[in-house]
């Protein structure tokens, strides 16, 4: 009588999306291993902080600028490369806020879909740190934020600059989440989980988001957090045809969604990150004084630091200049939302 052949094995359950995503990450986390040809983690705890915050910023920039290169030429990026990039910014947040002040500074100059990107994996690994993530799904995030809106590099010229965008542009627009995935699978299977997350990026917490409709948990978490991320980040950059919104505005708009477009956990985390007065806003002083909050203190949060750029008489100081509010306890703020306008006047 033949041996009876054994029924196979039911297959395991599948993993929770951020146990797939460290399992698909490891081979390009072991190709990251510190080489001698491989930027290093910046020891952030050297006196001369701030500028290292500027190189790790510089590098990330560096790092995003590749991955959108690699795609234009249909190639893979340097895994290990990016991968350190995204760990010296974990470092560099492991020490303080220097690098998120870093990140409002460079805002501006955020002119690129790349250097958004960089932006966004900035933010939305503070968040992560904020809401508890371990190093390797913070790392992950990070990845995710830096690619999360590549496919825009498919979207026409002439949609992107549209004031007005007809029902076709406007279609053609709400496509560039599909053509992200598309792109990072491109990239190879190190990258296939990143693809799962990017097209969900735009996805809304009650289901009116693109492309698909999701809501709610059916969203990846880590595209709820870059969604989120990325919206803030929208509305306080300045583009060429808008100026920012006041970022005290920003912020009040996102928490007037907290019901609607997301998560309430993840506002109240993001509120907690950039301050009663955000990281980037203009703020009056009681001495007539403009300035922009480049830091904010956890005990103190009405007193941040700020970088006076306007005196009194209204005029553009040729170079800003720092102010620690905890430091004049005679100066205080008296108007939290101040249009950038003013930075051109005078």
């Amino acid at each position: 009588m033949p041996p009876t052949t054994p029924a196979p094995a039911e297959p395991p359950p599948p993993p929770p999306p951020e146990a797939e995503a460290g399992a698909l990450l490891q081979p390009v986390i072991v190709q990251a291993q510190p080489k001698p040809d491989l930027p290093q983690p910046v020891a952030m705890k050297d006196p001369t902080v701030a500028d290292q915050a500027g190189d790790v910023y510089d590098e990330l920039a560096q790092a995003a600028a590749s991955i959108f290169a690699a795609a234009e030429s249909e190639t893979a990026p340097e895994a290990p490369v990016v991968v350190a990039a995204v760990r010296n910014v974990l470092t560099c947040l492991e020490e303080g806020d220097q690098l998120l002040t870093e990140t409002v500074r460079r805002r501006a100059e955020a002119d690129s879909w790349s250097r958004r990107g960089a932006n966004v994996a900035v933010m939305a690994m503070r968040l992560g740190r904020a809401i508890g993530f371990d190093e390797r799904r913070n790392l992950a995030l990070g990845l995710c934020g830096l690619m999360h809106d590549i496919g825009m590099l498919c979207v026409p010229e002439q949609v992107l600059a549209a004031d007005r965008l007809t029902p076709t542009q406007l279609k053609q627009l709400r496509q560039h989440p599909v053509e992200s995935q598309r792109i990072v699978r491109t990239f190879g299977k190190a990258f296939e989980w990143i693809a799962k997350v990017v097209v969900q990026v735009h996805e809304r917490h009650d289901g009116s988001g693109y492309p698909k409709g999701l809501a709610g948990e059916e969203i990846h978490e880590f595209a709820r957090i870059i969604g989120l991320v990325d919206t803030y980040e929208a509305m306080a950059q300045p583009r060429a045809d808008r100026q920012a919104r006041v970022v005290y505005n920003a912020l009040k708009e996102i928490i007037d969604q907290r019901n609607s477009l997301f998560d309430r956990s993840l506002i109240k985390a993001l509120i907690d990150i950039v301050s009663i007065f955000p990281l980037g806003s203009l703020v009056k002083l009681n001495n007539g004084e403009i300035g922009r909050v480049v830091g904010t203190s956890r005990l103190h949060p009405t007193r941040p630091t700020v970088d006076i750029l306007v005196d009194p008489r209204g005029r553009r100081l040729p170079q800003a200049r720092l102010l620690d509010l905890q430091e004049e306890p005679m100066l205080y703020i008296v108007d939290p939302a101040i249009e950038e306008g003013v930075l051109t006047r005078g």
